[in-house]
């Protein structure tokens, strides 16, 4: 989820266009005019007309125009371009501004830096005009111009104007074509008289903008460079530049989603064979049960029919999972339990517990109490107090001691969480039940981890191409393939959950199963017990129980809402005082603060002080290069 976010930031800024903030000075470029002359003798003039309107103080403005990558042989530019500066008014009107300039010497070309310092609100118009020689590549049939004039612009150019004039007065045998890459909207390209004129409404920070044409070679008064031919070559690159143009962004934004989408989709469909293998049929939600199936306490039947440890529903070191039964519920049901078997009391202030006979209580019911209320006394409202830590623990101790007492503490919650445990398993052993859990086969486990390697196929298939996306800055590919990423990451983490309940809650045998039914129907009954009506519940007769496991499955205030607009008393007075009371209540808060208890202590065990310390596409493979910006 984070990276997903992450994307989205990034694409947010990268979306917002043409301001832009270099050393302080913010800035965009409303309007980029170029004017390409190419001449009889195979040299060139180009003129730069710029745009600029500043949002803050600024010093200058800065224009490169290089000769990197594939140039033609002797390609050159004059090192001193013509330069000139104006301000334009609100009415239009443009004013010559006094201006120095200081042209760098680059590795692959010029820089010119234009000193015209100036405030908040002006719009500049910089003119450059650059002499160029051996423009083109002249061969037998044609002098093929492949020249890339924009490409490292440091803001984006909100409009785009070329012009190219040829040698000739007509344009007869030639052709121009204008390359901004696979995934971006191309320029559009139209022709009059001798000239071609490319406009583009929007061309990213630091895109390129190619021009490929050609000419015929006669239109040329010098002598053929390249005995070859080259206009075949030319029509099939540019024909090759044509098709991948439809095809990568079709293969981009819909046909690798579809990829994607396929293998989840075959991922669904092995997780519901899986399914179908585990064998695990739920019982219809309107099959009701209207007494228990078997008179178990809350922990023997956490244990034997959900399969379900105190350990593995307590929040130990801050693990929060949620099963058939909730923590919480637990405690409160088998407190709840003790009490309805007159095994453990309220007191007469009713602020806390007593136990009226150690000797009656079962070894696993005497663990439970000392792993809820230690070995002292048993407040109502302080249930957990053993294992209570605070976040001051942190403040003026040091590190040996903080880590001390946190691991003291949950030393104390795991000695107590495994000895209940134990004690439960021995009491479910003693009752001579047949195993109803088993374990996976192997080929449900195949199939389990098909399931994981489809999605998780899916998901870096997603994210591969998300984040070629976000780098072409091809946003419905970005889009499409985003929302497959989010889909994989809900399903992977759908599929954990369900292999994860399974892992803890075990599989059934077919007579686990017919067992576990019996549970859901009652629990079903519990959960709608106020639509009966009451000929429907004549027959219940041990609302003290019932109230136990509606304790145990979440519903106790819907059988006390019951209970007590049907005017039906409890024969138990200490379940009677419970309600009154309502120590689950307070057993509730305790069991919440219990997590933070164990997050800090395991947060103290481990406590310690901080020691402080492009890829291409899309174009026909032009050199040249031109950016700018402003200072």
């Amino acid at each position: 989820m984070k990276k997903i976010l992450f994307f989205l930031m990034i694409c947010c800024s990268l979306m917002v266009s043409g301001l832009v903030s270099a050393d302080d000075v913010d800035y965009s470029i409303r309007l980029y005019k170029g004017e390409l002359t190419v001449n009889k003798d195979n040299s060139a003039s180009f003129q730069q007309n710029i745009v600029y309107d500043f949002d803050s103080g600024y010093r200058g403005q800065y224009v490169t125009l290089g000769t990197a990558g594939k140039v033609p042989k002797g390609f050159q530019i004059n090192s001193h371009p013509d330069v000139a500066a104006y301000k334009m008014d609100k009415k239009g009107r443009l004013h010559k501004r006094s201006i120095r300039t200081e042209i760098e010497k680059l590795s692959d070309g010029y820089r010119v830096k234009v000193y015209n310092g100036g405030n908040k609100g002006d719009r500049i118009v910089l003119s450059l005009n650059w002499r160029l020689k051996k423009i083109t590549t002249v061969y037998s049939d044609i002098a093929e111009l492949n020249w890339v004039p924009i490409s490292d612009w440091d803001a984006a150019l909100g409009k785009v104007i070329l012009t190219v004039k040829g040698p000739e007065a007509v344009l007869k045998g030639s052709r121009l074509y204008a390359h901004t890459g696979y995934f971006k909207v191309q320029p559009k390209v139209s022709r009059k008289n001798n000239l071609y004129k490319i406009t583009l409404d929007h061309l990213g920070q630091g895109k390129q903008l190619e021009l490929h044409a050609y000419w015929p070679s006669s239109d040329f008064s010098l002598e053929t460079a390249n005995s070859d031919k080259r206009l075949a070559q030319f029509q099939a690159v540019e024909r090759d530049i044509a098709r991948n143009q439809k095809f990568y962004p079709f293969l981009v934004g819909k046909l690798l989603p579809l990829v994607a989408a396929a293998l989840l989709l075959l991922a669904g469909l092995c997780y519901l064979i899986w399914k179908g293998m585990l064998g695990q049929k739920k019982v219809s939600k309107h099959m009701h049960l209207f007494s228990p199936p078997a008179d178990f306490s809350p922990l023997l039947l956490a244990r034997y029919v959900y399969n379900l440890e105190v350990g593995e529903l307590s929040p130990l070191k801050g693990r929060v999972r949620h099963y058939d039964i909730g923590f919480k519920e637990l405690i409160q049901a088998s407190l709840l339990d003790l009490i309805d078997q007159g095994k453990l009391k309220i007191s007469a202030n009713r602020r806390s517990f007593a136990v009226p006979d150690k000797n009656r209580l079962e070894p696993y019911e005497e663990a439970f109490l000392t792993f809820v209320y230690g070995e002292g006394k048993m407040p109502i409202d302080n249930a957990f107090a053993d294992y209570k830590i605070s976040q001051g623990i942190f403040e003026g101790s040091d590190q040996a001691k903080i880590r001390q007492r946190g691991q003291n503490v949950l030393d104390l919650f795991e000695k107590r969480v495994k000895n209940l445990d134990s004690c439960v398993k021995q009491a479910v052993d003693s009752l001579g039940f047949e195993n109803i859990n088993r374990q996976r086969t192997r080929k449900e486990n195949s199939v389990l981890a098909i399931v994981y390697w489809l999605t998780v196929l899916a998901l870096l298939l997603s994210l591969a191409v998300s984040i070629f996306s976000l780098f072409k800055g091809y946003w419905f590919g970005l889009g499409t393939n985003a929302v497959i990423l989010v889909l994989s990451v809900v399903l992977l983490i759908f599929y954990y959950l369900k292999d994860d309940y399974y892992k803890v809650s075990g599989l059934l045998t077919q007579e686990g199963l017919a067992v576990r039914q019996g549970w859901d129907a009652f629990k079903n009954m519990i959960r709608d017990v106020k639509t009966f009506d009451d000929v429907d519940l004549e027959g219940v007769v041990v609302w003290n129980r019932i109230l136990v496991y509606a304790t145990l499955y979440g519903y106790a205030d819907r059988v006390q809402d019951y209970l007590k607009l049907n005017d039906i008393k409890l024969d138990n007075p200490q379940i009677n005082n419970y309600l009154a009371v309502k120590p689950a209540y307070y057993i509730g808060l305790s069991a919440g603060n219990l997590s933070s208890y164990t997050s800090t202590a395991a947060k103290a065990s481990n406590f310690s002080v901080s020691s402080g310390g492009s890829i291409g596409g899309g174009f026909s493979g032009g050199g040249g290069g031109g950016g700018g910006g402003a200072f």
